[in-house]
């Protein structure tokens, strides 16, 4: 084989490994989230129902490969949130993201790292290094706090879109 057929053999493998490592751009989430009536008892609100699927996808940039899930915060008792699961990139990264309502003092007990002060979202807000993606923190009243999180890849300004129309959508 002489090395112009190897090279280009070599260089169409490169060039179709970046076409695959392309992602699909992001955008602003468009639909309106359901009102969310906030009670004492947080696991009793389906976050999933209210989120309208396509506000994730286009902040995520990503198709979901499945439905939407119920998702409790780690440990955490008295939270409810959904689960998105947009799979694996051709580089093995894994795309998903979660919206979840926890009780404050959830909010005021998080190991932060990299955290960065938010202005303009609910009472405070700040933006930290989770354990497995870059969060979004609000708290919402003095009761409730909101978290937004997406990976593999952070998303500071999909998880601030996210959080805004459900702080809108909040009685």
């Amino acid at each position: 084989m002489s090395k112009a057929v190897t090279a280009l053999g070599v260089t169409l493998l490169l060039l179709g490994a970046f076409a695959c490592r392309r992602e699909r751009s992001t955008s602003a989430p468009r639909a309106a989230v359901a009102p969310i009536a906030l009670s004492p008892q947080l696991t009793t609100i389906n976050v999933c129902q209210a989120i309208p699927t396509e506000d994730i996808q286009a902040v995520m940039g990503r198709e979901l490969i499945q439905a939407p899930k119920r998702f409790e915060y780690y440990d955490s008792a008295g939270t409810s949130g959904c689960w998105y699961d947009a799979g694996k990139d051709s580089a093995g990264g894994a795309h998903f993201g979660y919206v979840v309502l926890t009780p404050v003092s959830v909010y005021a007990s998080q190991p932060l790292y990299k955290n960065v002060a938010v202005s303009g979202l609910g009472k405070s807000a700040y933006f930290n290094n989770g354990a497995d993606a870059r969060q979004l923190w609000v708290k919402v009243n003095d009761q409730v706090a909101l978290v937004v999180g997406f990976g593999d890849e952070p998303n500071e300004a999909g998880a601030t879109a996210i959080a805004r129309l459900v702080l809108a959508a909040i009685r």
